[in-house]
Formats: structure tokens, sequence, C-alpha cells
């Protein structure tokens, strides 16, 4: 996989731009653990998208089945999050290897 440096902006670096919880998971987890989540979490994006599409459709008013709505979005949400987490730590893995768990070994 190959990733291009897209920014090209000099106020945008390792400290500035990364989120500390993809610093924490590229220091924490070899390459091969982080691809192997990336393919976890894509698979519940996908499945957390999907339970809360059906939860929406089965509303018939803006109160009806308002709780599994709520709870369904919550666990999208955070499916999410991890996904850009995990994506965030990759990109550190490409672009910024001595800050990685492999030190670009």
């Amino acid at each position: 996989m190959s990733w291009e440096r897209k920014y090209n902006r000099e106020d945008i670096d390792y400290d500035t731009w990364y989120s500390d919880w993809s610093k924490l998971i590229a220091k924490t987890k070899s390459l091969a653990e982080i691809q192997k989540e990336l393919g976890v979490v894509d698979a519940e994006v996908g499945s957390a998208a999907k339970s809360h599409l059906r939860a929406i459709e089965k509303s018939t008013s803006m109160q009806g089945n308002s709780s599994s709505r709520a709870q369904s979005k919550n666990t999208l949400v955070g499916a999410s999050e991890r996904k850009i987490a995990f994506n965030g730590a990759l990109e550190i893995y490409e672009l910024f290897p001595e800050h990685t768990k492999d030190k670009g070994e």
C-alpha cells in the first residue's frame, strides 16, 4: 500500500496532524496488527451502518424506536472513530516510520 503526502504545508507534521490515539496505536502495534485490525474495524463499520439504517427504517415517528436509533448511532460513531484512528496509524507507518513500534524495520 502506498501513501502519498498530500499536504504540502510546513505547518502539518507528525506532532500536530495525528490524534493521540493514532500515535498510540502506531507505537504499540506492528504494521501487520494494524492491517489485521483495520479489516475487523471495516466490517464493524459496515455492520453498524446497516444496523443503524434498520433502526431508522423501523421508526414511524420521531419518538418511535428512539433508543434503538440512538444506540445504533453510538455504535456506528464509535466504530467510525476507531477506523479513523487505525487509518491514521497506518499513515504514520508510511510517512513517519521512526514513530512506530517497528521503527521502519
